[in-house]
């Protein structure tokens, strides 16, 4: 999660517990309280299975680690990051973006007021089975319900490996599908508007020198906020699936800046 943070001056009281992380502490209190997630899980035995098992629940991730720059300097920097392992057996056909972005954004707002800039995900798209189609169908009819007038401009890229080259056309014409109407996507070449990016390097940063080489999309959506970014993010993820780019990928939707006109 990529923006700026204006920290409440009576947050410096919040601290971490014995994580050695506040942002975890935060976003797993936000978490529980939601119902998404139990730091320790339980154990039962279930027919199939030789053993008693630590099972999570919802059964989408486990074994969180989570960071975050907050440096009160007006810059934009990588505000949260959430790693996490899926489970062997998750029931889910999709990866926990919205449920992490979730938590993450509650926590930020929590302490601070914050403007939110941009999402990077780190997506195994090898690790999912099934099919997500509905869900996301049920994510666009809810953006399909904002002012139809609006019209927001968000820059999106995908680093894959070589499963995608040759298949920019066909990536393309899927997020399309994905977005319908409501949604544009364009291809674009040359220089990229990253401004909503943190320079971030190391394993949860996304590092804006990989822009060469990366497919790039000019998109428009009906609102920017922290779920039409997992939005975006999911859409592309699964586009990717669909033409057979099943890897791991980083996906990007963080907000363009806008021409004069639209301002």
């Amino acid at each position: 999660m990529h923006g700026v943070l204006d920290r409440y001056p009576w947050a410096a009281h919040i601290t971490c517990q014995d994580t050695g992380s506040e942002i975890y502490d935060l976003a797993m209190r936000r978490a529980e309280a939601y119902g998404w997630y139990s730091t320790g899980g339980w154990t039962y035995k279930y027919q199939g299975w030789g053993e008693a098992r630590i099972v999570q629940d919802p059964g989408r991730w486990a074994d969180c680690l989570a960071g975050g720059d907050w440096t009160q300097d007006g810059e934009v920097r990588e505000l949260a990051w959430m790693s996490a392992d899926i489970p062997v057996d998750v029931r889910e056909p999709r990866l926990p973006v919205l449920h992490v972005a979730r938590i993450l954004s509650d926590g930020m707002h929590r302490i601070g007021r914050v403007r939110f800039t941009g999402l990077h995900a780190v997506l195994p798209l090898q690790e999912l089975v099934g099919d997500a189609s509905d869900d996301l169908e049920a994510m666009r009819k809810w953006f399909a319900l904002t002012d139809p007038s609006t019209s927001v401009p968000v820059s999106v890229t995908v680093g894959a490996g070589p499963a995608m080259w040759g298949k920019e056309t066909a990536v393309c014409g899927a997020v399309r599908e994905r977005l319908g109407d409501i949604g544009e996507a364009e291809v674009t070449t040359g220089q990229h508007d990253l401004s909503g990016m943190a320079d971030v390097d190391g394993e949860h940063g996304y590092n804006k020198g990989r822009e060469r080489g990366v497919l790039r999309f000019a998109c428009r959506v009906p609102e920017w906020s922290v779920d039409a970014a997992v939005w975006l993010v999911e859409v592309v993820g699964d586009a990717l699936r669909a033409v057979e780019c099943a890897e791991q990928v980083v996906v990007t939707a963080s907000l363009a800046s806008r021409p004069a006109a639209d301002r």
